[in-house]
């Protein structure tokens, strides 16, 4: 019994009044079931000595504290540690850093990489030399033609976003028009979500839409200074639109698609009246399918364009002036002075053409490249929109006088050669401007790369009056045809595909025919030089 005290001493109090409990508890039962009263005497007429009751057992008094009688005590129970409360399984953590450059790109990650960003930007700072007889040839420059400040990245690997905006951005292009852009400054500012990967992506925002190769490839990557004159200049000018896009491709890159509804009036304006444009743009890769080799990424592919722009109520936008790489504008929408005896009114002293009805264009491409050190692209745009002559008011404003139609067609074919290097350097070559993801961590020297290449361009695009404006004989001097040819060498090195240094010549040739526009019969030369050079960051 003291050895039993004595162990019950040791365990915690609160473990010693449970055992005492539990003791007083046993004994009690134990004497109930040994302690049975005896059974009535039969009544008998004699009695007979009875026998001696068993002895009962003595009950004990209340247990006290102190020594008590009690059963054998449990094997002693060692200490147990407090309980510990388990956490939730967390996700499981990267090892790599947070922050830092991985593979030349800039990162910032959550551990668990819920929130990836890529903070990045560009600048390209451009020299501009011309050698022509014409005088309204641009001036002799320096130029910081982009400077642009951008920000992307990913949320739980489902949301993408875009935010990035121009600080090189220059004035509205559509001077005297009662409409101005909203939004100066902003670029590509657009939130896109994936949730089956590259297969299918909604993307909503300001982008560059989606007609011809060349407009969706970034300009931090396209092999010239600027887009071609098909494409930046006759093609789609606005380059970027405000819209919804769906757009998807598989991981072997095989084919490629998108489809959007835009507002159609370009980069930073917000609807001008209540119609949208539809554009879409496909490709396929047909010896992709037989796996990987030197002629895997050629592509072929198309565009479409249509698009109703409402006049009477509504304001619309003239078409955007027309120009060489350097700038030199061969056709020209700004508002002008109606001839010497124009049958309006006196009070009309600015005219416009501007845009109205619907809108026709497409487009044709084929990428060929080779082992990624050379190949030839081809693309070709075909295009008809209406426009209206219209009578400018002070405010802007426009009043429909009668009605013109551009149409015509331009192309272009280039070739080019990596001396030094491949294509892998720059990265997307097929026009899908795909969005940045965060790779594992990891390091590798820069790789250098020097390209030389050649393009050949061709406009051929009509614009003429219709019955209504030809009776008011109002001088419109891009009334016309316009014929432009362009020869270009570029030589472009890269030290990595963040530093980039340019060198592009042009030649352009200006038709002068009995059937050209009055704008290009005015110039004094029927030709330009261009050297232009460029140095640039991309990050």
């Amino acid at each position: 019994m003291k050895s039993t005290l004595r162990h019950s001493r040791s365990y915690p109090p609160f473990l010693r009044a449970v055992g005492l409990l539990l003791a007083s508890g046993l004994s009690v039962s134990a004497r109930a079931q040994t302690a049975v009263p005896p059974p009535p005497a039969p009544i008998q007429t004699e009695a007979p000595a009875a026998p001696p009751p068993p002895p009962l057992t003595e009950t004990p008094p209340p247990a006290q504290p102190g020594p008590a009688p009690m059963p054998a005590a449990p094997p002693p129970v060692p200490p147990q540690p407090e309980p510990t409360v388990v956490a939730p399984a967390a996700l499981p953590l990267s090892t790599d850093p947070i922050a830092g450059v991985s593979d030349g790109t800039m990162f910032l990650r959550s551990p668990d990489n819920m929130f990836v960003f890529f903070p990045n930007g560009r600048l390209q700072n451009d020299a501009y030399f011309f050698h022509t007889d014409i005088k309204s040839a641009p001036t002799n420059a320096f130029l910081i033609r982009r400077a642009r400040l951008e920000l992307t990245g990913w949320i739980a690997n489902f949301a993408y976003f875009s935010l990035a905006g121009d600080f090189a951005a220059g004035p509205p292009a559509t001077t005297g028009v009662a409409a101005v852009q909203t939004n100066l400054n902003t670029t590509d500012d657009f939130v896109a979500i994936a949730p089956w990967g590259t297969i299918a992506m909604l993307q909503f925002g300001q982008y560059d839409a989606p007609f011809t190769l060349e407009n969706r490839t970034s300009d931090k990557y396209f092999d010239f200074m600027e887009r071609s004159i098909t494409v930046r200049a006759f093609g789609i000018p606005t380059n970027k639109e405000n819209g919804l896009m769906v757009q998807g491709y598989n991981e072997n890159r095989n084919f490629y698609y998108s489809w959007g509804l835009f507002d159609g009036d370009g980069q930073n304006y917000k609807n001008l009246d209540n119609k949208f444009d539809w554009m879409g743009r496909a490709w396929i890769a047909p010896l992709s399918f037989l796996g990987e080799g030197p002629l895997h990424d050629i592509t072929v592919g198309g565009s479409f364009w249509t698009g109703d722009r409402e006049g009477g109520k509504y304001q619309t936008l003239p078409l955007s002036n027309q120009s060489t790489q350097g700038g030199l504008t061969f056709l020209s929408f700004s508002p002008f002075t109606p001839a010497m005896g124009a049958a309006v009114p006196a009070s009309v002293t600015s005219v416009q053409l501007r845009q109205v009805g619907r809108l026709y264009a497409a487009a044709g491409e084929l990428s060929a490249p080779i082992a990624h050190k050379g190949g030839v692209r081809y693309e070709f745009v075909w295009k008809h929109s209406p426009l209206s002559e219209e009578s400018v008011a002070s405010s802007g404003a426009g009043t429909i006088l009668g009605g013109a139609n551009l149409k015509g067609y331009s192309m272009y074919g280039q070739a080019w050669y990596w001396l030094i290097g491949d294509d892998r350097i720059v990265g997307d070559q097929q026009g899908l401007e795909p969005f940045a993801r965060f790779k594992k961590f990891g390091v590798k020297p820069p790789q250098h790369g020097l390209m030389v290449t050649g393009r050949i361009e061709y406009l051929n695009e009509n614009l003429t009056e219709e019955a209504d404006s030809a009776a008011l004989m109002l001088g419109n001097k891009a009334v016309g045809r316009t014929k432009v040819m362009s020869y270009e060498l570029g030589v472009n090195y890269w030290w990595s595909k963040r530093f980039r240094a340019t060198f592009n010549y042009v030649y352009n040739h200006f038709d002068q025919g009995s059937d050209a526009t009055a704008q290009i019969k005015a110039f004094a030369s029927p030709s330009d030089q261009e050297f232009l050079l460029r140095l640039a960051i991309a990050l």
